[in-house]
């Protein structure tokens, strides 16, 4: 399995979804440079370490962004409310491929799902969470993008690396010691 098959799907595809895909495709290898190009399930899927942790295909109306895990698309509930999805897949435009910032929170939540990063419970929302603490929208962008989606994940963290989040302030780092009981 590899780059080549993923080659020979998309040039299956006729436009504009060819080219959707395409970028699509480029943006999760941005996201995973060591990822494995492969096919999984019959679509162009990446892996890492063996394990797949995001596909795409083409369908007649729409095309569709897997992340091999029925528990993800539930913590972007809000996110996704714009577009149509089914328990295993996200479903966007024929011609307007997700956007790389999107497409890096699913997989990041993948990633932590799957090397035991986090444990994700049923629809769970981490920026709900961090704004019931009262933190802003920048220190919640900054945890979410670290990976911490719950208070006992800052205990995983030394001060530095905590202080050293892009739009973590002198008010969010305090609260978020007092959360770990480091303050």
């Amino acid at each position: 399995m590899s780059a080549k098959e993923i080659d020979e799907y998309l040039k299956s595809v006729t436009e504009p979804q060819r080219s959707t895909l395409q970028e699509v495709r480029e943006r999760i290898r941005s996201i995973l440079p060591d990822g494995e190009e492969c096919i999984s399930y019959g679509m162009p899927a990446f892996k890492v370490r063996g394990k797949v942790m995001a596909g795409f295909a083409a369908a007649r109306h729409f095309n569709s962004y897997y992340p091999h895990s029925g528990s993800i698309l539930n913590l972007f509930e809000s996110e996704l409310a714009s577009y149509s999805s089914t328990k295993s897949a996200l479903h966007f435009p024929k011609d307007k491929p997700l956007s790389k910032a999107l497409l890096k929170k699913l997989i990041d939540a993948k990633y932590a799902l799957v090397f035991g990063e986090v444990a994700l419970k049923a629809k769970p929302d981490p920026d709900e969470l961090w704004r019931s603490y009262g933190l802003a929208s920048p220190a919640r962008r900054a945890l979410i993008g670290a990976g911490i989606f719950k208070v006992s994940d800052l205990k995983r963290l030394k001060d530095r690396q905590l202080e050293e989040l892009h739009g973590i302030g002198p008010s969010a780092l305090k609260t978020l010691k007092e959360l770990s009981g480091k303050g």
